[in-house]
């Protein structure tokens, strides 16, 4: 899945997510739309964006997968110009199904690794 929404972005997300798609991460509930934007923001910053899904628990509508996110930060990302940087983001993410697209997320990463990486806080 998430191969082919770094290499495709939106379309492919409006293919996989329901309508009223709700996505619960560091606070904050995204619609689709706003998730799309981020996901094409992350893209352009790191055009080698690729993810891994290190494991995966499902039951029911319910689906648990850890993951670890790579890029190398090419283009201007969360306000930082392009360090040229390999940037390692690691999260776990629940998702629940509907009619086979996913309907909503809760992710939880470790977004301090991800601003460490990018030089904007030192590591903790």
């Amino acid at each position: 899945m998430w191969d082919r929404i770094n290499a495709e972005g939106r379309p492919a997300m409006l293919e996989l997510f329901a309508p009223g798609y709700r996505r619960h991460s560091g606070g904050a509930t995204m619609s689709l739309e706003e998730f799309a934007e981020e996901v094409e923001e992350r893209r352009r910053a790191f055009p080698d964006l690729a993810t891994t899904v290190q494991d995966v628990i499902a039951e029911g509508e319910r689906v648990v997968y850890r993951w670890e996110t790579t890029g190398t930060q090419l283009h201007p990302y969360l306000g930082v110009p392009p360090t040229g940087r390999l940037v390692v983001a690691r999260g776990i993410t629940i998702s629940r199904l509907q009619d086979g697209r996913i309907a909503e997320d809760w992710a939880s990463w470790d977004k301090a690794s991800v601003l460490h990486a990018l030089g904007v806080i030192p590591l903790l």
